[in-house]
């Protein structure tokens, strides 16, 4: 029987053995569109996250421009980044932008939509990423979308021009439950002007203006004795709107459906010594809420009502000062406190002498949002910013930086 010499170096392996470098891979992952876009979706919602990702190439610009996608985009998400504020201080308007860079909106992108120098508008609110501004020299209402700078001009409803009138409102889509924000340039929409006339008895009038129909509907009024103003911003609950009555510490509501007026009337047991410590909001089970601050802490309301139509206050939770001397042992809540709502993140946000800060319903989380000066309020904005303004956005940063 013969033998081959042992060779040093040499392996001897079975013909059955298979080599590891032999061994098949993985299969490549399939290369198109729909991988892409399902990867995309789950990018945060945050400015400046479709437009780094456009920069990889080519096609993937193609993809996170689509209307299309952008449409998945802000419905998979749902919830909208919060921006920054549209802060007022005695009718001076400026944006405040929250977010770090690079995702901070630059505070001149969103600067107001004046005719000339010399228009003087009053800004009511925001909801929905459009903002409700009035000018009263025009007298007409001005719905603009800050992101994509499209406004359009309502003419006040008649009667509403005459005397010397105080004017709130809200505006809000109209587009149904598909909405999201920023889907287009300027969304269908409905708006709500409510004024009252400086008398000794408060008449107070509110109507609704639908962009669809491009028509206002017929006012309704009521006397309401005991007030000074409403206090903005007004809180979307519903098919309800709502705002704080100062002078009352009451609630004014407007049905949207029945174009109605209605009082509801604060808690018994809400221990406020000025109207600025009080806020109506929407609860986590969508329904109408309050928020009162005193020297006993913050305290958290919520209307619940029988099958017979009859509502009552029921208390929520409280936020013991203790818990506020926890988050800083100088922070003291400033005499005018409540100064916005935050509808889309279920968030109020309230002035200290250490700055401004948001809580969370929900969790009852304090976050720190900025340094500040007192304002006489603050209007959360919410939107996405996507597609053209994001990219533009993130070619400006890239060249100051």
């Amino acid at each position: 029987m013969s033998s081959e010499p042992h060779r040093e170096g040499t392996v001897h392996m079975s013909e059955d053995a298979t080599s590891p470098a032999l061994e098949p891979g993985p299969p490549p992952l399939p290369d198109n569109d729909d991988l892409h876009r399902e990867i995309f979706l789950r990018l945060p919602p945050l400015p400046s996250s479709l437009p780094r990702a456009s920069l990889v190439c080519k096609r993937w610009r193609r993809i996170l421009s689509d209307p299309a996608f952008l449409r998945r985009f802000r419905a998979h998400h749902r919830t909208p980044p919060l921006l920054g504020f549209f802060a007022d201080e005695d009718g001076d308007i400026e944006f405040i932008p929250t977010l770090r860079r690079p995702d901070r909106i630059p505070r001149e992108r969103f600067s107001l939509p004046r005719r000339d120098a010399g228009d003087y508008l009053s800004f009511l609110g925001c909801r929905h990423g459009l903002a409700l501004l009035i000018d009263r020299a025009r007298l007409e209402a001005v719905v603009w979308n800050p992101v994509t700078g499209s406004q359009l001009r309502v003419p006040f409803p008649p009667g509403f021009g005459q005397g010397h009138n105080v004017y709130r409102g809200a505006v809000l889509s109209s587009s149904g439950d598909g909405h999201v924000h920023g889907d287009c340039r300027l969304i269908p929409f409905k708006l709500v002007l409510v004024h009252h006339a400086d008398l000794s008895v408060a008449i107070v009038s509110a109507c609704l203006y639908e962009s669809k129909s491009g028509k206002w509907g017929n006012a309704s009024s009521m006397a309401i004795p005991h007030f000074s103003s409403l206090h903005q911003p007004g809180v979307l609950v519903g098919n309800q709107v709502y705002w704080m009555l100062l002078g009352t510490s009451d609630i004014l509501e407007f049905d949207l459906n029945g174009h109605s007026l209605a009082v509801i009337k604060k808690p018994e047991d809400a221990h406020v010594k000025s109207n600025s410590g009080l806020q109506a909001l929407r609860t986590e089970d969508n329904k109408l809420g309050l928020a009162t601050i005193s020297e006993l802490g913050i305290q958290l309301w919520g209307r619940e009502t029988n099958s017979y139509g009859v509502g009552r206050w029921a208390p929520l939770k409280t936020v013991e000062p203790d818990k506020l001397r926890s988050i800083s042992p100088s922070m003291r809540i400033r005499p005018a406190t409540i100064l916005g709502f935050d509808e889309d993140n279920n968030a109020f946000c309230i002035c200290t002498n250490i700055g401004l800060y948001m809580i969370q319903l929900g969790s009852l989380q304090f976050t720190r949002l900025f340094d500040g000066d007192m304002f006489t309020a603050y209007y959360p904005y919410t939107s996405f910013y996507t597609a053209g303004n994001s990219l533009s956005l993130n070619c400006e940063q890239r060249c100051k930086s």
